[in-house]
């Protein structure tokens, strides 16, 4: 290359960085930088586009006659084509004959791996990991399915936090998840047991939706379950095994199929398909529809670009599905919008906003790297993928790439970068202008998506060790490989028996539209359960309103509320729950820590409180008071 083309490209790729540094600025504010110990400010934009300009006119003074970046076209292609082949991952013809056989074995699989890793939630299914979320999601669950009963209560209205109304709407209503529990309850199976059933039956889910979706982006049924194990069993599940709705991830995958086949061949079925399970999502967890509505658009935005497909072909199946989603989704965001619980402060996402090196922490339930990982872990942020599923994903993306790898790369980097909430350089702008995105507090649970990314690409990576070896060799490796995922995944489960009956003293209340409870201790033993929670779940057997609550979010007046009645049942307690329309009082001695004797002491003085039924549970005096 002559001089004066070598200075000119030069100047062309100065220009651009000027300009990157320009939008960084702009995005991110800038900063103070030091550069071989010089101090370097960089926060003004005007400065940076002063220097483009700069720069652009110092290029039009050494050569206006070579265009810009000339020859840099012909590296690039070079380079391009050793490491991108869009032909490189289509998928290797499968008989469809044979497809529910071998999607009957995958689950016959995934059923067995479940079995070792959660055998001992097999072994316990009357205990959860703590006595705090997994009953909120059982009382979550059992509040639907009464409301299916005829319950003339609003749906987003139930019993908890009374008088205050759409107090469903103050944590993921879970609809979706009540649903699948409810073919069991019509059996007649107790609530925990459903619970528990049904939690298991989500990683087995999940594995077989990813097992669908990578069977047919590689057309290798080996590559399919190996990705079936390390996305229905990532360790994020276990950080959240206590969240029964962050479980429920098989819409996910599903959904990311449909789009696949949207952008190669645009077709208005597709198109409608994904948008039923987008939405299927967004009633499963609120966290997750949000997460993956901008993952999938960055997904699907890249495979139709490296595709080039029509936009004029896409133009219908799109906006079918767009409306599809969107009328499904109006009526649960209507709800939560009227519910006006405000953004999450900025603080408080920061906090649960990942790092990098969060990625090397794993979650103490993990039995191999729980003790090994980087130390210093936070809540939410453990979240070490495993060696297994970044050694597979690390084999696949050894150039030449395909179409489908090079799609689920961007997508691994953005759902990175999502997680890292405000510690990333965009996410700052999506909380500025999406109302939906405030509402989030923990950016760290996109992380989901970056494992149903790795595993993606972890499929590809099998492929490559299978293709062209012989059955046996090829069934050898998928067998190493599961035994190797099993002890990398090994979960360390410790469970809390559950109480299977409640209190026998909520007859008289029962069924009782006017009857109001107030029920204490309205904290509890340390460590021992999640304060008020325990209420929540003994409502499953009488459904009355109280005064007591537990979710995400708490009504603005709750806490001077509960700080009014902390004396009780001295001062003005009982006329402030009398305010507030409570009509009975339980005092449940198995759950205080002590001074139980002496508060019933108090109790039994107080002329405006009538005992109406005395019993005892686990051992200790439970009682059901009238308040005058």
């Amino acid at each position: 290359m002559a001089p004066r083309p070598r200075i000119s490209l030069v100047l062309d790729w100065l220009a651009l960085f000027f300009a990157a540094v320009s939008v960084a600025i702009a995005l991110t504010g800038g900063g103070v930088f030091r550069v071989a110990g010089a101090r370097i400010t960089a926060r003004s934009v005007d400065r940076a586009l002063l220097a483009v300009a700069a720069v652009v006119a110092l290029r039009l003074i050494v050569d206006r006659r070579t265009r810009p970046f000339a020859g840099v076209g012909g590296v690039i292609a070079h380079y391009r084509d050793r490491v991108y082949d869009s032909r490189r991952d289509e998928p290797a013809p499968l008989d469809p004959s044979r497809r529910w056989r071998r999607r009957t074995a995958a689950t016959i699989g995934l059923c067995g791996f479940a079995a070792v890793l959660l055998f001992p939630q097999l072994q316990r299914m009357d205990a959860v990991p703590d006595l705090g979320d997994p009953l909120f999601s059982i009382w979550r669950s059992g509040w639907v399915l009464h409301k299916l009963q005829g319950d003339p209560r609003p749906l987003f209205s139930p019993n908890i936090f009374y008088p205050h109304p759409l107090t469903l709407t103050y944590s993921d209503s879970m609809l979706l998840p009540a649903l699948t529990t409810l073919p069991f309850v019509l059996l007649g199976g107790h609530p925990v047991y459903v619970y528990n059933l049904v939690l298991v039956l989500s990683f087995v889910a999940s594995g077989l939706a990813i097992y669908v979706l990578v069977e047919q982006l590689t057309g290798s049924p080996a590559s399919a379950f190996v990705s079936a194990l390390l996305f229905g069993f990532y360790p994020y599940r276990f950080e959240h095994y206590s969240h029964f709705e962050l479980q429920m991830t098989y819409c996910m995958p599903l959904a990311l199929l449909a789009l696949h086949r949207l952008a190669s061949t645009p077709r208005v079925r597709d198109g409608i398909g994904a948008g039923l399970l987008a939405a299927g999502q967004l009633y499963c967890s609120l966290y997750y529809a949000v997460f993956f509505t901008l993952y999938a658009a960055v997904v699907f935005s890249i495979e139709s670009l490296l595709r080039r497909t029509s936009i004029r072909r896409l133009l219908v199946p799109a906006i079918a599905g767009g409306v599809i989603a969107l009328a499904l989704a109006w009526p649960l965001a209507r709800t939560y919008s009227a519910a006006r619980l405000g953004d999450r402060d900025p603080e408080t996402v920061a906090y649960y906003s990942a790092t990098a090196a969060d990625y090397l922490r794993a979650h103490p339930r993990s039995a191999m790297w729980g003790e090994r990982s980087l130390p210093g872990r936070q809540p939410e942020r453990a979240l070490f993928p495993g060696v297994m599923i970044l050694a597979l994903a690390a084999l696949a993306l050894i150039p030449p790439l395909g179409l489908t790898r090079v799609v689920y790369a961007v997508g691994l980097v953005f759902a990175f970068e999502i997680s890292r909430g405000f510690n990333s350089v965009f996410y700052p702008v999506l909380y500025e202008w999406l109302p939906f995105v405030r509402g989030l507090r923990v950016p760290a649970r996109c992380s989901v998506l970056v494992g149903l990314s790795l595993a993606v690409l972890a499929g590809f990576a099998v492929r490559r060790l299978v293709s062209g070896r012989s059955p046996a060799i090829a069934a050898a490796i998928v067998g190493a490989l599961s035994v190797a995922i099993a002890l990398d995944l090994r979960p360390l489960l410790r469970l809390v028996p559950v109480w299977l009956e409640p209190p026998p003293i909520y007859s008289t209340v029962s069924g009782d539209p006017n009857a109001v409870l107030a029920e204490f201790p309205l904290g509890g033993v340390p460590r021992a359960f999640t304060p008020n929670v325990p209420y929540l779940y003994f409502s499953l057997w009488h459904w009355t309103n109280m005064v007591n609550g537990y979710s995400g979010h708490t009504p603005p007046d709750q806490d001077d509320f509960e700080k009014s009645i902390g004396p009780f049942p001295g001062g003005n307690t009982l006329d402030a729950l009398r305010a507030r329309g409570v009509t009975h009082v339980t005092v449940n001695c198995a759950l205080y820590n002590d001074g139980c004797g002496t508060l019933l002491d108090r109790v039994q003085a107080q002329p405006r409180l009538k005992l109406l039924i005395s019993s005892k549970w686990n051992g200790h005096p439970v009682r059901l008071y009238e308040l005058k």
